[in-house]
């Protein structure tokens, strides 16, 4: 049986051949990848960084594939359980914030009707108030005078200075 000569029966034309097609094949894994946003608004995504100022955010390309597909399985999952992690400390910071606007709410409140309660108190006359069980009751002048200084208070605990 006779040989016949084919283009790849030398080796320098297989490394040849190996050569172009992992340099048409190849992708960088670590290509940069820029965001930014155009003159109209629109979000831009691009390899090249964009026009001289403009403010951009580099993000992070694909990780090249792993040797090992536990090691990546199990660095995957420990990616997933830090992306966890941090949404669970931004959901508790946002549940503390939104705590803390609360608090802030309820003292604004509480130091507006005390306010209110030491300017009625100041004003001149006789104050009926209603008992719990429905009875107007007036306010002897000592009466008065101890609500006025509880009231005072309630504006040092709860108004900002």
């Amino acid at each position: 049986m006779k040989h016949t000569n084919t283009p790849f029966d030398h080796p320098l034309r297989w490394l040849l051949a190996s050569l172009c097609l992992s340099a048409v094949l190849h992708t960088p894994a670590g290509a940069e990848i820029y965001k930014w946003t155009d003159a109209a608004g629109e979000v831009q995504y691009t390899q090249v960084p964009p026009p001289g100022g403009v403010k951009t955010e580099e993000i992070q390309g694909a990780p090249p594939p792993a040797d090992n597909p536990d090691e990546a399985g199990d660095q995957l999952q420990q990616e997933v359980e830090a992306m966890n992690e941090t949404l669970a400390e931004d959901e508790r910071e946002s549940k503390e914030k939104a705590l803390r606007e609360e608090i802030d709410d309820a003292y604004e409140r509480n130091c507006t009707t005390s306010k209110n309660n030491l300017a009625k108190l100041q004003e001149g006359g006789r104050k009926r108030y209603l008992t719990p069980d429905g009875k107007v009751t007036h306010l002897t002048e000592e009466q008065r005078q101890q609500r006025i200084n509880e009231a005072k208070d309630q504006i040092d605990e709860f108004c900002k200075p």
